[in-house]
């Protein structure tokens, strides 16, 4: 059958399912299902869907959906549960917004395929998307940028907006209704040029500067050594966490620039009074008072792995592992810590399928290397995440998203023995009408896999505006392995 993500278990029997068979639903007791999983029972007469939760539930329901699109259905039993505890997506409406009704229609893409929650990227040096009512600044200027300079897109037309209190409800209670956790991410002490646009006394500096127009990683970042800064986002975190729910709050932490800190004298004291002479150690002192601050709430912070490059954390805060060739992540595993793997160079679907072709996606083993096999268990799951300063429009987002959403949704169900490559290929292609009639155009199959040749070509047009040509062969040459 032609299921996404492929079951554990499939025993066919003789005949098929009535047209008047008759669907029940049971919760029962079986510990082996687990808090997801499900069984489906089909007969000439009765279709039977049985799990220990309602969560287990859905997802046969999820399972039976995609069952309809055959013109019958055979006598058989399905038995499921997931590989890992934690599969989801990551959407960037940081650079550019989605609506309310796309938003929607990804998350019933995310609930067809069994992905349980939604990473949802709102803090960024482009724009801050999160209605304030405690600090407006944030909306009338941190909100809004003057124009678009991505790369080789350039607009002269000012952009922005936020998503108000009542929107963010609607699209949560729309995820909850879909058994999907809503885990915001504001990003701290990077990546904030829209927050101190807004508020430039947040900064080392103190000077006002614009929200950014274009991609990269900037200078600007929240000054660590003020107390002022640290009270200000608790202030913003106590703000923030009401409208969301989830035990999980994401604090960023990537790609801090240290040279403002540098030159910061009140910066340099309090790294001397730290007793270290690595500038990272005022981001992980940094990180732990809003780990500590975050968990005195009840929530369960997630921070990028640059957040370990000044020392160990907290080993109750999860990592979410995406570019890190010191093998933080893989210490955090090995001393009891959680790991979310969205690896940029499998996971990541805002690059072309020149970069990342699907098999390339598919095929990648979350278990990190180096990772202790009796540690393993600490990956809790994967993620695919899709940054959006060079998507501005909904059909361009699905081209990118799909398959490869779809891909690691299954590496993330699917046990790693049921999966190939092949397979799922052809049983996405089946199930692309469900996704259709949701309004999600998946790229076309001829897209997905692209050859070598075409993959240099490609890449090389991707990055002609960004990059020398010879970093971009180095880059190349150390992803196609």
């Amino acid at each position: 059958m032609h299921i996404v993500p492929i079951p554990s278990r499939i025993i066919y029997y003789d005949g098929n399912v009535g047209q008047n068979a008759v669907i029940t639903k049971e919760i029962i007791t079986d510990a082996s299902l687990g808090e997801e999983g499900y069984i489906i029972r089909t007969s000439l007469n009765s279709i039977t869907l049985c799990a220990q939760t309602d969560a287990g539930l859905f997802y046969a329901e999820k399972t039976l959906e995609q069952l309809r699109l055959y013109s019958s259905i055979p006598c058989m039993e399905i038995k499921d549960s997931p590989a890992f505890s934690y599969r989801g997506f990551m959407l960037d409406s940081a650079r550019h917004m989605q609506s309310v009704d796309e938003i929607k229609k990804l998350v019933d893409a995310a609930a067809l395929f069994k992905f349980n929650t939604m990473h949802w990227h709102l803090s960024d040096d482009q724009g801050y998307r999160i209605e304030s009512k405690k600090f407006p600044l944030l909306n009338e200027k941190g909100s809004w940028r003057e124009s678009d300079n991505f790369g080789s897109m350039h607009t002269g037309v000012r952009y922005g907006g936020y998503y108000t209190h009542e929107e963010i409800s609607e699209i949560v209670s729309y995820c909850k209704e879909r058994f999907i956790d809503v885990v915001p991410e504001i990003d701290l002490p990077g990546h904030t040029t829209a927050i101190i646009s807004a508020y430039p006394h947040l900064s080392c500096r103190k000077e006002q500067i614009p929200v950014q127009t274009k991609q990269g990683i900037f200078e600007d970042v929240l000054c660590v050594s003020s107390e002022e800064t640290l009270e200000f986002v608790y202030a913003l975190l106590d703000e923030v966490m009401p409208l969301f729910p989830s035990e999980r709050f994401h604090i960023g932490g990537d790609e801090v620039k240290f040279n403002r800190w540098k030159e910061c004298p009140e910066c340099r004291e309090k790294l001397k009074k730290l007793g270290k002479d690595n500038y990272a150690a005022l981001q992980s002192d940094f990180t732990a008072k809003l780990i500590s601050y975050l968990k005195s709430k009840g929530k369960k912070p997630t921070v990028w792995n640059e957040s370990l490059a000044g020392g160990d954390i907290d080993r109750d805060t999860t990592v979410q592992m995406w570019l890190d060739g010191k093998k933080h992540s893989v210490r955090h595993a090995n001393r009891a810590g959680k790991v979310i793997v969205s690896d940029f160079y499998h996971y990541y679907c805002d690059y072309p399928y020149h970069m990342t072709p699907l098999e390339k996606t598919y095929n990648f083993n979350p278990i990190l290397k180096g990772i202790a096999p009796v540690m393993s268990k600490n990956v809790i799951g994967v993620e695919a995440p899709l940054w959006t300063e060079y998507i501005c429009d909904f059909d361009k987002l699905c081209y990118m998203f799909f398959p490869r959403f779809a891909a690691v949704a299954e590496v993330g169900w699917s046990s790693r023995e049921k999966l190939d490559c092949r397979s799922f290929e052809r049983r996405f292609n089946a199930v692309t009408p469900l996704l259709e009639k949701r309004g999600i155009k998946p790229a076309p199959p001829s897209h997905w896999n692209p050859t070598l040749p075409e993959r240099l070509i490609g890449t090389i047009g991707f990055f002609k505006d960004k990059i020398s040509i010879s970093a971009l062969t180095n880059s190349f040459n150390s992803q196609i392995s």
